[in-house]
Parts: C-alpha cells; structure tokens; sequence
C-alpha cells in the first residue's frame, strides 16, 4: 500500500476529484454569499448585458420596409411617453452614480436612455419628413445628406446634450434624489401616453414584441435584485429607504410594461381574427 501523502498528490491530480473539489469550493463560496445575492448579481449583470442590444428590433422597426411603413411606425410611438422614459433612464442612472452604486445595478437604464434616444431622433426625423420639413434625399451627397438631416435634429440633439450636462454637472444631488422619488408617478404618467395610443388605434403594430417581452422580464428581474439588496441590508440593520424606491419603481415599471405587452397581445389577436372573418366575406 502506497503513502497517504501520495495517494493524497495522486487524488489532486485525478480530473474527476479536482472537478469534484472544485465544484465543492465554488458552492461553498455561494452558501458563504448567499444563494440570492449570486443570483441577483448573476440577474443584474444578464440584465445591464442583455440591454445594451434590447431596444434594436424597435429601432429596426423604423430603418426597415418601405418609407411609409416606418411613418407609421412613428407616428404610432408616443413621443411623450418616449421623453419622459428617457428622462427617466437619465435620472436614474444620475442618481446610482452620485450614490456610489455598481454599475451592475443600474447599467440598464443608462444603455435603455442612450437607445431611446435613438429612437426619439428616427421618430422625429419620419414625422418631420411626412410633414413635408424634410426635402427629398434622393441625388444629393453623403455629405448634404448628413447636413440636412443634422439640421432636421438639431434641436432635440441640443435638449438631450444639454439635459445630460444639467443632470450630470449642474443640477444638486439633493434634487437629483428628489426626481428619483418622482421617478415612480413619472414612470407611471410615461407609460399611459404610448397606452391610449394603443387604445385609440387599437393596435401595438408599431411597438416591438421583443422589446415588450424584454421589458417585462426586464423589470421583474430588477424587482428581484432590488428586493434582496433591501433585504440584506435590513438584516445589517443599515438604511432602506434607497432600496425602497427602487423596488416600488421597478414594481411599478413591471405592471405598466405588463399592461403594454397585454395590449399588444390581445390587438394581434383581435387583428387575425378581423383578416381571418374579412377572407369569409370574401
């Protein structure tokens, strides 16, 4: 029989024990942590990964088929409801920075805000060109092309510019914290523009299936990681009050995305059934 040192090197080194080691180790180190914070911080950084792409097939929505088609994709987006989500996203992320948070926490909302504002560009620019303020492109130079679409956008690039600077460089923390409380009425008052849209054309054609879904998982995923940041300070006994309002806020977020997607949901049905009942009377 061999030394138990060399049985010992000899079991270190067998693939199988040292998976066996290895997974035992990591676990141990997840118990340690907490099972919910590896998850919510496994959540958090899918979530922060996820959004830098999410609001795409929106935007896709108002690059792709014929010019028409993309009219009425902007004309069906609200554009009230598009300012103040971004707002919102701005506001937020301003308030995590000045509180120190990680990234992780709330990396979402920056990325979200820089794609809304994407949007809101596309959306003004098609509404601006049916309305006939934006001449024919057709023939002229990459360059004149640029130029006059820079003309068109001019005035909402130079509010979203100066809004950033004002958060950012201006404007007190102490108001900054205050408009991170509103956040909740205002997130509340941005969604019901882009819902009466959808209730008076009584369709969500225009809104993007994947984005809604997105949004809802989205915002129930952040109910989850702000909820177990609040619990684990609890249970330190430390201050709540930062992790209360984001929890509501993002509780908030999840119902209203979750009346959007409902809507969309059941237009699309009610849309194949009047093709479906048209075909007969055909």
């Amino acid at each position: 029989m061999g030394s138990p040192i060399i049985m010992i090197i000899n079991m270190l080194f067998d693939p199988e024990v040292s998976k066996k080691m290895l997974l035992q180790m990591a676990w141990s180190q997840v118990k340690a942590i907490g099972i919910g914070k590896v998850i919510a911080a496994l959540l958090s950084a899918l979530t922060v990964g996820v959004s830098s792409f999410i609001r795409i097939p929106q935007i896709r929505k108002l690059l792709i088929k014929t010019e028409q088609d993309r009219i009425n994709v902007a004309n069906g987006l609200s554009l009230p409801s598009l300012t103040l989500d971004t707002l919102n996203a701005l506001i937020h992320a301003t308030f995590n920075s000045q509180q120190k948070i990680p990234f992780i926490q709330y990396g979402e909302s920056f990325l979200l805000g820089i794609q809304n504002a994407i949007i809101i560009l596309l959306v003004k620019f098609y509404r601006a060109k049916e309305a006939g303020e934006v001449g024919k492109l057709e023939g002229l130079s990459c360059g004149e092309k640029v130029a006059k679409i820079g003309e068109t956008l001019a005035s909402p690039l130079a509010i979203m510019i100066a809004a950033v600077i004002f958060f950012n460089k201006i404007a007190p923390s102490s108001v900054i914290s205050v408009l991170e409380i509103l956040n909740i009425p205002i997130n509340i008052i941005a969604k019901f523009p882009q819902i009466k849209n959808n209730y008076e054309l009584k369709t969500a054609s225009h809104l993007s299936d994947v984005v809604l879904r997105a949004n809802v998982l989205g915002s129930l995923i952040r109910v989850y990681t702000s909820f177990t940041d609040y619990s684990g300070k609890k249970k330190r006994g430390k201050n709540t009050v930062d992790e209360v309002i984001l929890v509501a806020g993002y509780s908030t977020s999840f119902i209203l995305n979750s009346i959007l997607l409902g809507q969309s949901i059941v237009y699309d049905k009610l849309g194949k059934k009047r093709q479906v009942e048209d075909k007969k009377d055909e």
